[in-house]
């Protein structure tokens, strides 16, 4: 059974609050059995350049990753992403760090999963500058809550914040967002695509 689309056209401010959710983990629907490079270029759009030179620590359940290109993806894999950090701790977690010896017992190691290719979940989290820079394009192509996560995040937003929603459409239909708030927990389980509406967002950013 399909689920249902929740389309939204945010200000700026209530965007913002959207892109902080990618830091704690949004699922987001892709290939798996697929290696990350291949989730991450061909299903989430991002360029093979970006991944090579701004994509500088990448986790994969919780192991640290050297070459996305052979790192296998499995059904809810959590993948967390970060621009290069600081320091000696920064340095040795980068893929194919010098230093990479120094954190084999938490270095993924590749492995046959013998999963075909198909259609599934990943929960995705963005660190450091990716959440700006990579966040509206995730946002944009859908993230997947449950009903209830999305009704503590609506009640959770100001009246300010709550003034902020432009456009609430739930299965094609025009709604409200107090409205949106009352349907929320019905839902088991939507897909949320969220759009910044015209305004200074985008400048400064790396486009990924």
């Amino acid at each position: 059974m399909s689920k249902p689309t929740l389309s939204l056209v945010v200000k700026p401010k209530l965007f913002d609050k959207f892109i902080q959710l990618l830091q704690k983990g949004v699922k987001v629907k892709g290939r798996v059995g697929s290696t990350v490079l291949s989730f991450l270029c061909d299903d989430l759009g991002v360029s093979p350049e970006y991944v090579d030179k701004r994509i500088q620590t990448l986790f994969l359940n919780g192991k640290a990753i050297d070459n996305p290109d052979t790192a296998l993806l499995k059904e809810d894999s959590i993948l967390a992403l970060s621009a290069a950090m600081p320091g000696l701790l920064g340095a040795t977690l980068r893929k194919g760090s010098y230093y990479a010896k120094m954190r084999s017992e938490i270095s993924y190691q590749e492995q046959n999963t013998g999963v075909s290719v198909h259609e599934g979940f990943v929960l995705l989290k963005l660190f450091n500058l990716l959440p700006a820079e990579m966040g509206p394009t995730v946002l944009a192509r859908g993230i997947w809550l449950k009903g209830e996560e999305l009704n503590r995040f609506l009640k959770e937003l100001s009246d300010e914040m709550v003034n902020m929603c432009m456009r609430v459409e739930l299965a094609g239909q025009v709604i409200g967002l107090s409205d949106l708030e009352e349907k929320s927990l019905k839902l088991e389980l939507v897909q949320v695509k969220i759009e910044c509406a015209p305004s200074t967002a985008g400048n400064g950013r790396e486009n990924p």
